[in-house]
């Protein structure tokens, strides 16, 4: 039963995605072409095509790489079924490189991918990452569509680099409303001196001080081993700044060192801590320093969150089901990615670079996917989307990340979510 209950479902997502195939190839200036290559003139030969996945496996990301590992898994998975359904010739075959969270391997793994023949990619996922990465893959045509990169300066429109996330220049106005709602209109931003975390400590104190706060900030070294200097330095600015202060905490896994050091500092410990979408549902945070989290005031943390629906509810049973964990919104963001690098090439009749990245905002704007319509700008960023407040809570299961408000990016509000 369970086998059959499977097909079902299998055969109805490759007919959703089919209808969308349709009407994407219907809407394209040359679809009588494609059909014509594609369909016409008896049995066809299949053929593969590489999309590699440049992912943290390991270092400052890893939680986050390892749930996008499996995310893919299942894309390709899908996309195969129903490229079959829809009679294409292209298979889609996903080749994994570990980046290990660090801009040189991500480089050096993308070059070894490409001599390999591969000319599209799914992440990195760091701005870091992307940032070195993107000139090769601008010399040699390859597309890299990012689920999660968000500097603001690495929007450039007529790049070979895409983003199915929007960037910071939005997450730095839902984190500064989140904190000068709380009451807060002091801040010291500690960050990772790194393109992304620049650009969002940018962004953030950019909002923070329109509403009226005020801020100091303390960079720190991403490849540091340790940070008490850094502790001490905001301790001892937090003294100076008084009540009203609140911290914010611009980091990936790393920043779980920070956290281990506040609770237990006589200064930071007093104080709140909020987060970014490089802390937000960590599954190490909790098991690590879980309970100096929940000291700190939970760490409640920005992370961009795509608009529900049906396929997305599946999409999460089925992850749950085959990882044993909950996907997280990067993750799903990967899902999409692979959906439509494999429809540009089915729609470009070729997994060739420049034909890809001159129809992928075409199937892009037709495509609605398990994190809804995905809309690209000038370019070729996310243009808007809202974002999740989460925190850690003690359940009556253990401590867990929990969903607490909603950013509404158009109405610039803040919507509280439970009780």
């Amino acid at each position: 039963m369970a086998g059959s209950t499977s097909a079902v479902k299998n055969s109805a997502r490759s007919k959703a995605m089919l209808a969308v195939f349709i009407a994407i190839i219907a809407a394209a200036s040359f679809a009588s072409g494609y059909f014509s290559r594609t369909f016409i003139g008896g049995e066809q030969q299949t053929v593969t095509v590489k999309i590699g996945a440049l992912l943290p496996l390991t270092g400052d990301l890893s939680t986050y790489g390892k749930r996008n590992q499996g995310a893919l898994q299942l894309a390709i998975e899908d996309i195969n079924s129903f490229a079959e359904a829809a009679g294409s010739k292209f298979r889609f075959q996903l080749v994994v490189e570990d980046t290990g969270t660090d801009p040189q391997t991500a480089r050096s793994r993308i070059e070894a991918l490409a001599a390999q023949g591969v000319k599209l990619f799914v992440g990195p996922m760091s701005s870091g990452e992307v940032s070195q990465v993107k000139p090769f893959a601008d010399a040699n045509k390859l597309v890299v569509v990012s689920q999660s990169s968000t500097a603001p300066a690495l929007s450039i429109p007529g790049d070979f680099i895409f983003r199915v996330v929007p960037p910071d220049t939005y997450q730095g106005k839902a984190l500064a409303k989140v904190v000068w709602s709380s009451g807060f209109t002091k801040a010291i931003v500690i960050y990772r001196n790194d393109a992304w975390g620049v650009g969002l400590r940018d962004s953030f104190e950019k909002n923070f001080k329109a509403l009226g706060g005020t801020t100091e900030s303390i960079a720190y070294d991403p490849g540091a081993k340790e940070f008490s200097a850094e502790v001490s330095r905001a301790a001892d600015l937090a003294s100076q700044m008084g009540t009203g202060t609140a911290i914010v905490l611009i980091s990936f896994e790393e920043g779980i060192q920070f956290i281990k050091l506040a609770a237990r500092n006589p200064a930071l410990s007093k104080l709140t801590w909020f987060g970014t979408d490089g802390l937000a549902n960590n599954a190490k945070l909790i098991s690590e320093a879980g309970a100096e989290a929940i000291a700190l005031g939970g760490i409640a943390s920005t992370n961009f969150i795509p608009t529900t629906n049906p396929m997305q509810e599946e999409f999460k049973r089925r992850f749950r089901q085959r990882f044993g964990d909950d996907p997280d919104p990067y993750s799903m963001n990967s899902y999409d990615a692979a959906w439509l690098l494999a429809l540009s090439v089915m729609l470009a009749g070729s997994d060739d670079g420049t034909k890809v990245a001159s129809v992928l905002p075409q199937v892009t704007a037709r495509y609605y996917g398990i994190t809804g319509t995905i809309t690209l700008d000038a370019s070729g960023d996310r243009s808007a989307g809202d974002y999740g407040v989460f925190k850690v809570v003690q359940t009556s299961t253990g401590l867990a990340w929990k969903l607490v408000a909603v950013y509404h990016i158009d109405t610039d509000t803040l919507t509280p979510v439970g009780g």
